[in-house]
């Protein structure tokens, strides 16, 4: 690997010196001097190479992992992004299922079980208002895969009397393309979306490393008089999703 810029050129215009550093590493993830799946060279390596300090070479590989061009990977180093982005569209206001726009972005979707418990409704902050105070709740834990690999961890928390309706389907299952063949119309669904970083419990499950950035999508199908149904949240992996966003005018 022959990168052609050996050294990286005082900055101009208000520039700060880590975006110059940014655009020279993007320059040859484009070029494929840095070829995709390949691990870049280290830190101390770059920073040495283009004479500039090591924390200039960080800032650079974070804004480049936020764009979902690098990947840091535990124990190993980082590496050029080699997979699909999955496109998640809000049109309309309502998000499109998980599963079908990732089969739409030519992925295959699948979920890996990781438990099912009984817990109360204080189990979240958010799950305030799905039942009363004196019920309980089943938590479905799921890792969600792209292809066979892990790219988030997907929870549902569901009223028992609807996770009796559906206890033949909370395996391995997308449940809410299910609900209308139970009878149960979800009149609106209400989303949170915001960013994270992953803990290290996250980061060994998702094969990132600790505080690599993540995408945290909270959603609440509801009835018509605006009583939830369930609650779910995607955590994912920031470098993995796209979101776009469809506004019209009145």
């Amino acid at each position: 690997m022959n990168p052609s810029s050996k050294r990286v050129p005082s900055p101009g215009g208000g520039r700060f010196l880590y975006q110059t550093v940014t655009d020279t590493l993007r320059s040859r993830i484009a070029s494929g001097a840095y070829p995709r799946g390949e691990r870049i060279p280290s830190v101390d390596e770059l920073a040495t190479e283009l004479t500039v300090s090591s924390i200039t070479v960080r800032r650079a590989i974070r804004d480049l992992t936020l764009e979902g061009l690098l990947v840091g990977r535990q124990g190993l180093g980082v590496f050029v992004a080699d997979d699909k982005r999955i496109v998640r569209t809000i049109d309309g206001g309502k998000l499109s299922a998980l599963d079908e726009d990732m089969r739409a972005s030519g992925i295959k979707a699948s979920l890996y079980d990781r438990g099912i418990s009984v817990v109360p409704p204080t189990d979240e902050v958010f799950l305030k208002g799905l039942v009363s105070s004196h019920a309980s709740l089943y938590r479905l834990e799921r890792l969600l895969l792209a292809d066979g690999k892990v790219v988030g961890l997907d929870t549902l928390w569901l009223p028992r009397v609807l996770a009796d309706k559906l206890k033949e389907h909370l395996q391995g299952e997308f449940i809410i393309p299910l609900l209308p063949q139970y009878g149960i119309i979800v009149d609106h669904t209400r989303y949170q979306i915001e960013a994270t970083t992953a803990t290290e419990a996250q980061a060994q499950v998702l094969d990132v490393v600790s505080g690599y950035p993540l995408l945290v999508v909270r959603y609440f199908p509801s009835a018509a008089d605006g009583r939830p149904i369930l609650a779910g949240q995607n955590v994912t992996r920031a470098d993995r999703f796209t979101y776009t966003f469809t506004s019209r005018a009145e």
